[in-house]
């Protein structure tokens, strides 16, 4: 395949809206990475490609989030941007449909993305479209990578109307078109563990085999009312998943390899 700047394209991993993302290696450095370029030469599309490296470029020193190494102009006039390489697999596809994650893997994962959330919104960006998708899990690291900031936010105000939604596991208040607010991530957050415990997103339903600890945590982000739902002010939702597994499992901490197989 061709090149893009200094990067060798190795394979496209993904299509989404407005852009490709592809495995590339640094041609000097022989070092991989990830790049996303716009799939049309767009007004619309460069600049949510710009505005998403510009919101990356605030969150560059968290491990769930993905770091931006460039941005640049190519011959053709498209934008492209360079970020750290994720070995990994998506949420989505680790799950096929009517399967489900062990729940001590879906506990970790929620955990690490509490994390890169609440990191979000302390530097003021919501961002707007966490769904199984969205969300990386790297195995080897034990880590998870929050993706996809083309539909993201910073600092929103009341006049703020979202930009797109994943339908499926989109909040009700996006649905109506109002202004995300951080309950709105910790909403997208409920219906992606939802589905990693086996759940159904439309009907909002968990299997009845899930711990009552879970289960209640995992709704309580699904509340249909914005204000009724924990937020950052009055709940440290990652000391109270961290309760929740020492109530199920017997700790806080898992080894560094999962019960759940994953490619």
């Amino acid at each position: 395949m061709a090149n893009i700047g200094n990067y060798k394209i190795l394979k496209m991993i993904s299509e989404g809206g407005f852009a490709r993302i592809y495995q590339a290696e640094h041609i000097i450095l022989e070092e991989l990475a990830c790049i996303k370029q716009c799939k049309e030469i767009t007004n619309d599309y460069m600049e949510l490609l710009r505005q998403e490296a510009k919101l990356l470029w605030k969150l560059h020193e968290h491990h769930s989030i993905p770091t931006v190494k460039d941005f640049f102009r190519v011959n053709d006039g498209s934008y492209v941007m360079a970020m750290s390489y994720i070995d990994g697999t998506s949420l989505d596809e680790i799950i096929p449909p009517n399967a489900r994650m062990h729940h001590e893997d879906v506990c970790w994962t929620t955990e690490r993305l509490l994390e890169a959330v609440f990191y979000c919104h302390y530097n003021g960006i919501i961002h707007g479209d966490i769904k199984p998708g969205n969300v990386i899990v790297e195995p080897k690291k034990h880590d998870i990578k929050l993706i996809d900031f083309g539909l993201s936010l910073y600092k929103p105000t009341s006049s703020t109307k979202p930009t797109g939604f994943t339908e499926a596991f989109a909040a009700p208040e996006v649905l109506e078109g109002k202004t995300p607010i951080p309950e709105t991530d910790l909403y997208g957050i409920g219906i992606t563990m939802l589905y990693a415990l086996g759940g159904n997103p439309m009907l909002k339903s968990i299997p009845n085999n899930v711990p009552l600890e879970i289960k209640d945590f995992c709704n309580a982000l699904l509340r249909y009312d914005p204000m009724e739902r924990p937020n950052w002010e009055n709940t440290n939702l990652v000391q109270r998943l961290s309760d929740v597994r020492q109530a199920v499992f017997g700790r806080r901490h898992t080894e560094m390899y999962t019960k759940t197989k994953l490619n």
